[in-house]
């Protein structure tokens, strides 16, 4: 193994310790100095849900920009380190449920379902998507695919174009930063932004897909005629 460069040889190590960075970074910034301890379990399972979602398109985005974009610079990078944004994507799922569900038991399990229908449904999503990552997450090593068989577990990993657009109704239906539902438990305003933010990421992921999905590719020199017409209108 001594080929692999250093910063591909620990690449899944850094990512799994920048997860751990993160949550620690998301916990502190929700509890520290903050008296309400309802509005500080809100703000964290919104954020771990958020961090959970961003991190399931980044680990999709490498197989369309690999295709789309072959001469793309750390294409290397992108193809090891997706198994571990897709793994640190789970985790930050387990916690996001945790901060919910937690909380939640303690204080009245019937709040689970107080919020209505549509509130119901988005638990319902959740569950399924909880479950399909953790398959995922668990089956993303070598040996998994090796036990498994190339084939059956391609085919089962390409549920993952199925977790996203429940993972966006997820968070619609439940989500408070999102501002379409809201659980009893959350007073403060949406954050119009992260909505905007997760909708860019995602047509940003569909357009790479389709390309990808018509076999169309994007020459470099379309890029370097571009810079060029920059630095020289």
């Amino acid at each position: 193994m001594s080929h692999i460069p250093w910063h591909l040889k620990y690449l899944r190590g850094a990512i799994y310790a920048g997860l751990v960075i993160a949550i620690i970074a998301v916990v502190l910034s929700c509890f520290l100095g903050e008296s309400d301890m309802t509005k500080a379990w809100v703000g964290l399972r919104e954020l771990f849900g958020l961090w959970a979602l961003a991190l399931l398109l980044v680990s999709m985005l490498p197989g369309p920009i690999n295709y789309v974009m072959p001469w793309f610079p750390i294409k290397a990078h992108l193809v090891l380190g997706r198994r571990a944004v897709g793994v640190s994507a789970f985790v930050m799922a387990i916690l996001h449920v945790i901060s919910y569900l937690g909380p939640t038991i303690y204080r009245n399990w019937g709040d689970l379902f107080v919020a209505g229908n549509l509130w119901t449904a988005g638990l319902a999503i959740g569950v399924f998507l909880i479950v399909d990552m953790g398959a995922l997450a668990f089956t993303s090593s070598n040996g998994a695919v090796h036990k498994l068989g190339s084939k059956r577990w391609k085919r089962w990993h390409r549920t993952v174009y199925i977790l996203l657009p429940l993972a966006l109704m997820h968070a619609i239906f439940l989500g408070a930063d999102f501002g379409v539902n809201r659980g009893p438990d959350v007073k403060s305003e949406p954050d119009t932004g992260a909505l905007i933010g997760m909708s860019i990421l995602s047509a940003s992921w569909l357009i790479l897909f389709l390309l990808r999905k018509y076999k169309i590719r994007i020459a470099p020199k379309l890029f370097q005629k571009t810079a060029k017409s920059r630095v020289n209108p």
